[in-house]
């Protein structure tokens, strides 16, 4: 297990305050946020790397402050692997478990480097220098070198942001295959929202230096708490305005209330727990498309013009103007079975309680 207690660092113009995550034992955690957001930051500080100016960090249960960092059992994998050249891949994998050293590993170290090394796919590599080595071959040598002492953590700083997209699959699926195979605990940071939808226990949101939100993946991305968190993560259609009251609570619905949000001339029904300015999303599956006048039992009905039309595989996006810019999303057998075309008149549909409110 990892856990971060209100965890910070003071680096020259740039700080982290206040950082709170906790990753479960042999869970899968990921930190994303824009760039400069001190996501690396982040695993340098859990590895040992950089000093806490304030916090505590818990590994396996246990406050490791001041304990070195060679006796955390953490692996750690960076962006650009760091791997020597003048080492074979053999010997790469060999300093995991050893540090400084040549030569050739014997007994249990031979048995785990071979290991890994089939698991990973570059056994036939071994003997060979890295210098020439694709980008995918040195990704697998520097985690292999990561796993090899068998740490209890291990730290992923964007690990398949070099490589192309099939050799990003196969690793995944290699990892995902050790992960469950060992009992180490992940946190991985990623630009890639799909690690963090497929692969992900939990997950953090960085902003600015701290943790703006944390939870779990389809929680945090489906129901943002912030329109910075909205905007990070693309959840939909972020929309500005103010919320009016329509009538008064009914107690059978605690502390919300039926009421409307404007914005511009659209209007929409909602159901509310708060009156006054605020920000919604319209999630682009949430919207339905049609032509008739009439979408099933959704409160909220308009019309929108189609500004532009984008497929992507089996999704397509209508990007429409509905007084406010809107996409919905629909499957491309639909739009090309419904034949919607730039600037034709279309009607949108979305139930009240689909509307998130932030």
């Amino acid at each position: 297990m990892i856990r971060l207690e209100g965890v910070g660092v003071h680096l020259p113009q740039f700080a982290l305050r206040e950082i709170n995550f906790v990753v479960p034992a042999r869970g899968h955690g990921l930190i994303i946020g824009p760039t400069g957001s001190g996501k690396t930051t982040l695993l340098e500080m859990i590895a040992g790397h950089l000093p806490l100016a304030s916090g505590r960090i818990f590994l396996r249960g246990h406050d490791v402050a001041g304990i070195a960092p060679e006796a955390r059992r953490v692996g750690i994998v960076y962006q650009h692997y760091h791997l020597f050249p003048h080492y074979t891949v053999r010997e790469n994998i060999w300093y995991g478990l050893t540090g400084p050293g040549r030569g050739r590993p014997v007994g249990p170290a031979h048995a785990r480097i071979a290991d890994l090394a089939d698991r990973l796919g570059i056994g036939h590599l071994l003997d060979r220098t890295v210098t020439g080595l694709s980008g995918g071959e040195q990704q697998r040598i520097a985690l292999a070198r990561a796993l090899a002492p068998a740490p209890d953590i291990l730290l992923l700083d964007e690990p398949f942001s070099a490589v192309d997209p099939t050799t990003r699959r196969a690793v995944r699926a290699v990892l995902q295959s050790i992960h469950e195979q060992e009992p180490i605990t992940i946190l991985q940071v990623t630009h890639d929202f799909e690690d963090a939808l497929r692969w992900g226990d939990v997950v953090a949101i960085l902003h600015e230096g701290t943790v703006a939100q944390a939870g779990r993946p389809d929680d945090v991305f489906r129901y943002p708490n912030s329109p910075e968190v909205a905007r990070f993560v693309g959840t939909g259609n972020l929309l500005a305005g103010v919320i009016q009251r329509r009538e008064a609570a009914d107690p059978e619905m605690a502390l919300t209330f039926p009421a409307l949000f404007r914005v511009g001339r659209l209007v929409l029904e909602l159901v509310a727990d708060r009156e006054g300015p605020a920000h919604i999303i319209l999630r682009p599956e949430d919207l339905v498309v049609g032509r008739a006048p009439h979408l099933g039992s959704a409160r909220n009905r308009f019309g929108a013009t189609i500004v532009r039309r984008e497929t992507v595989g089996p999704i397509t996006y209508l990007h429409v103007d509905a007084g406010e810019p809107l996409t919905a999303a629909i499957t491309t057998t639909t739009a090309d079975e419904m034949q919607y075309r730039t600037g034709e008149v279309v009607q949108l549909a979305i139930k009240a309680t689909a509307i998130h409110i932030i």
